[in-house]
């Protein structure tokens, strides 16, 4: 952590997720489980957002992001983003693309570790944010789906194209449910 620092505090409580720290340990817990804590305009901001900020925190020493309830993340909520997107303007479609590639490029880049825990379903979006993290930590029940393209986003797949053969290689990017280099460890669903 940098000494200097300007004087706007620090982001306690975030609205589009829940976020702890306790001995080091960040945590963001997706919390929308009635929708298998689908992403909103919103919660991309607020994550692109805490990545920038957490390390000037200088009491956080690792970053764990969950899913409440079955689901890790079923990527951008069909009513509230994807219905949405359809009817934008190129202009703001590139400023969405922006701002979601800062979410994925700050998880990334972030100078702490990322580890993504996953339950259930991590699709769309989601499967880009376990993506950027450093290591995932699946249970038994976890599974990707990469839907981009089936909403009519080609080329707007927030990184996917390019994490996805840099950890699970070339050879493999074509296996769909559970591609092998993606799982760090397996873990029974109850166990977190």
């Amino acid at each position: 952590m940098s000494p200097f620092r300007a004087s706007a505090q620090f982001t306690d409580n975030w609205e589009h997720f829940d976020f702890k720290v306790e001995d080091g340990v960040a945590t963001v817990t997706l919390n929308r489980p009635e929708k298998l804590n689908a992403l909103t305009f919103q919660s991309y901001a607020d994550l692109r957002d805490l990545v920038a900020e957490l390390p000037h925190r200088g009491d956080v020493r690792v970053l764990v992001i969950a899913g409440e309830g079955r689901g890790f993340c079923s990527g951008g909520d069909v009513e509230e983003i994807i219905g949405e997107l359809q009817k934008m303007e190129a202009a703001e479609l590139l400023e969405f693309t922006r701002m979601t590639g800062a979410a994925v490029k700050g998880l990334r880049d972030i100078p702490i570790p990322v580890i993504a825990q996953i339950q259930g379903i991590a699709a769309g979006a989601g499967s880009v944010v376990a993506l950027a993290a450093d290591f995932r930590l699946l249970s038994t029940k976890a599974s990707f789906a990469f839907l981009f393209t089936k909403v009519g986003l080609a080329g707007a797949d927030m990184g996917s194209a390019y994490l996805l053969p840099r950890i699970i290689g070339a050879a493999n990017v074509e296996q769909r449910d559970r591609p092998q280099g993606v799982i760090e460890l397996a873990l029974p669903p109850d166990r977190r």
